[in-house]
């Protein structure tokens, strides 16, 4: 039985936590009555759900220990990042993009601590399986 390394434990965690924060925001936010800037509500509500969808994916990839679980997380780091951005910028008008922001800054921190920390594994996997 293969052990899951205490950074992915740790980065499923995070990433599980911004799915529901993530979730949370933007089904609040399609109910939300609309303010002066719809294109911004419309692209926090699409980066919070990708955000969600790309947590949840890394999260089982590095829960059953994939190989490519350094490249997931990274991406995964990208998309919070981006989604923290919008959120930021939308959190004036939304009670909930503020914590969300938060949450995906947080997740940021511990996928690319994981992606660092578990690249010299990774690569002796590699060589290891060739």
């Amino acid at each position: 039985m293969q052990t899951i390394p205490t950074q992915y434990i740790t980065a499923i965690s995070a990433c599980q936590s911004c799915v529901i924060m993530c979730n949370t925001c933007s089904d609040d936010m399609i109910g939300m009555e609309s303010h002066d800037n719809r294109e911004l509500m419309a692209r926090c509500i699409r980066l919070c759900r990708d955000c969600a969808d790309i947590c949840s994916l890394a999260a089982n990839w590095m829960s059953r220990s994939s190989p490519l679980s350094i490249h997931i997380g990274q991406f995964c780091a990208e998309v919070c990042n981006a989604c923290a951005e919008a959120c930021e910028q939308h959190a004036p008008h939304h009670k909930l993009c503020g914590p969300c922001a938060e949450e995906c800054r947080r997740c940021v921190a511990v996928c690319l601590e994981m992606a660092g920390a578990a690249q010299p594994q990774s690569q002796d996997r590699r060589q290891h399986a060739a």
